[in-house]
C-alpha cells in the first residue's frame, strides 16, 4: 500500500489535509506530478478507469495535530471525507481520508433522482 499525503493551499492558507491509500505498483508517483496534475488525472493517464465510490461526509473536532496544520485551534470544527473508489473491475484502487477547515471549506453535492 502506498500513502501520499498533501497539504491543500489556497491564498497560502492551509485548506485541507488529504491521506489517500493506493495499491502499491498501481502508478508512479512523483510529487511534482501530483502538484502540478492531480491524483485522478494521474490515474486516468495511467489508463485506469474510474468507475464510482462510495463516500461518507462528516464533521468532528480538531486535534491539537490537525489544528497545528491547518492553522486552526485544537477543537475547531473540521469537516471530514472519507471515499473509496473503484475502477471499472470493480477494484478498490483508492482509498482517502481528508479534514477541511470547517471555517473555509464547506461540500456542495448534486444528487440525481431517478424515477
Amino acid at each position: 500500500m502506498v500513502l501520499v499525503e498533501r497539504l491543500r493551499l489556497a491564498h497560502g492558507e492551509p485548506m485541507a489535509h488529504l491521506r489517500n491509500h493506493l495499491p502499491s505498483g498501481l502508478l508512479p508517483l512523483e510529487s511534482a506530478a501530483l502538484e502540478e496534475t492531480g491524483l485522478y488525472r494521474l490515474l486516468r493517464g495511467a489508463g485506469i478507469t474510474l468507475h464510482s465510490a462510495r463516500q461518507t461526509v462528516g464533521a468532528r473536532a480538531a486535534t491539537a495535530e490537525e489544528a497545528e496544520r491547518l492553522a486552526e485551534s485544537a477543537g475547531a470544527p473540521l469537516l471530514t471525507m472519507e471515499r473509496t473508489t473503484f475502477d471499472d473491475t470493480g477494484r478498490a484502487i483508492e482509498f482517502g481520508s481528508h479534514t477541511y477547515r470547517a471555517s473555509r471549506y464547506a461540500f456542495e453535492f448534486q444528487l440525481l433522482v431517478r424515477p
